[in-house]
């Protein structure tokens, strides 16, 4: 995927308005941070963000040519120096970043629902966190009607159910599961107070079925207004494409 990942989800309308969210709860939640951990790092627009923001950052990805977008991305923006690239498994973290503590963690759009091991990957990550330090991930959600209303209405009926499956589903060799927040909080309670969760994707619909929208500015406008208020009340994470879970290490 990381030949077309920025044309087909990065670059497009919906895609940058949710980006934009996720990076003023980053810029808010990482402000007293030094060095931050990123779980699948992608094609990099995460972590250079937060580097051109002063912030040094571990970004870690396990696919080799997502790290080489990201290492190009990096060299463009002359942010380089601020950001540390590891192809890795977020399952194997353990060999490549042993001793090393962060000030927080971080993860976007989904990655954490590639891991076999939830439980084990959060206290592995509690781990490496500083007393205090902060958590923000992205995560897929469970219950999307965006997503029902969408392949219901093309008789695709297997997608519109996909998430509900009992174990997720699989996909490219990797088994997705999708964790609801209330789930996600009891799995980070044992080392981390959950502060709060918050929808993305709730009034803005899902990357593929959006394409509209990009002819639609005014519609788009409207529903970012609508996506930004829902994240006001929690409620709304359960009910959405993705959602934002923040927390502290205790």
């Amino acid at each position: 995927m990381a030949g077309t990942y920025d044309e087909t989800f990065t670059d497009t309308v919906v895609a940058r308005a949710l980006r934009q969210m996720v990076w003023q709860r980053l810029e808010h939640t990482f402000r007293h941070s030094k060095r931050v951990l990123e779980l699948g790092c992608g094609t990099g627009e995460d972590a250079v963000r937060l580097a051109l923001g002063g912030i040094q950052v571990v970004a870690a990805d396990p696919s080799v040519r997502m790290i080489q977008v990201a290492r190009r991305k990096a060299h463009l923006h002359d942010c380089e120096q601020r950001i540390e690239f590891h192809c890795l498994d977020m399952e194997a973290l353990g060999p490549a970043l042993d001793g090393d503590i962060y000030d927080g963690v971080f993860s976007n759009f989904g990655a954490v629902n590639c891991v076999r091991d939830l439980p084990a990957l959060v206290a592995d990550i509690a781990a490496r966190l500083a007393p205090g330090a902060p958590l923000v991930w992205v995560v897929m959600g469970r219950h999307v009607p965006w997503e029902w209303v969408w392949y219901l209405a093309r008789a695709e009926w297997n997608k519109a159910w996909r998430r509900l499956g009992k174990g997720g589903v699989k996909w490219r060799g990797l088994q997705i599961s999708y964790p609801t927040p209330a789930e996600l909080a009891r799995l980070l309670r044992p080392h981390f107070a959950v502060n709060r969760a918050a929808a993305l994707g709730f009034a803005l619909p899902p990357s593929y079925a959006a394409g509209w929208l990009g002819r639609s500015p005014r519609l788009l406008a409207g529903l970012t207004r609508l996506e930004r208020l829902a994240q006001r009340w929690s409620v709304f994470a359960r009910l959405s494409d993705h959602y934002i879970i923040e927390a502290t290490r205790l």
